[in-house]
């Protein structure tokens, strides 16, 4: 299988940094290329819907997305995208939809009854994307940080 296109969701959490760094070694070593996604659920309480700015938002979390990530060591291409709604349901969509060979995302590790309440999306990305997907556990992250 020829790898072109990687699927890295980023969430700003620190799970994504290694995330990244697999996702990097996995394009630089292929040629391919990444496409970090991230997806926003817009806060409804906090601004009644005709109040939201969508392009205004798109625009400061694609900045935010840059800053926070970029791939790692040279030579490797990268675009940005922003997605509004749940994010098991934007980054399965998002990879059946596009031209997509591979998603890398780091997993929150989550378990119990937080598990329960919050979900999971790394599981929801498993079962549902078409593509192979690498889910990093967080035991995984930790040991890629040296």
């Amino acid at each position: 299988m020829k790898i072109k296109n990687i699927l890295c969701p980023i969430d700003f959490s620190k799970f994504n940094i290694a995330a990244n760094k697999y996702a990097s070694m996995l394009a630089k070593s292929s040629g391919a290329r990444i496409i970090y996604l991230h997806a926003y659920v817009p806060e409804i309480y906090a601004k009644p819907p005709e109040y939201f700015d969508s392009d205004k938002e798109t625009r400061r979390l694609a900045r935010k997305l840059e800053e926070f990530v970029k791939p790692v060591g040279g030579g490797v291409a990268a675009s940005y995208v922003i997605e509004f709604g749940l994010p098991a349901d934007r980054i399965v969509h998002y990879a059946n939809n596009g031209d997509v060979d591979l998603i890398v995302m780091g997993t929150h590790g989550r378990t119990g009854l937080l598990r329960v309440l919050m979900g999971s999306v790394a599981e929801a990305v498993v079962r549902n994307a078409r593509c192979p997907v690498l889910a990093l556990k967080s035991e995984a992250m930790d040991s890629s940080e040296d």
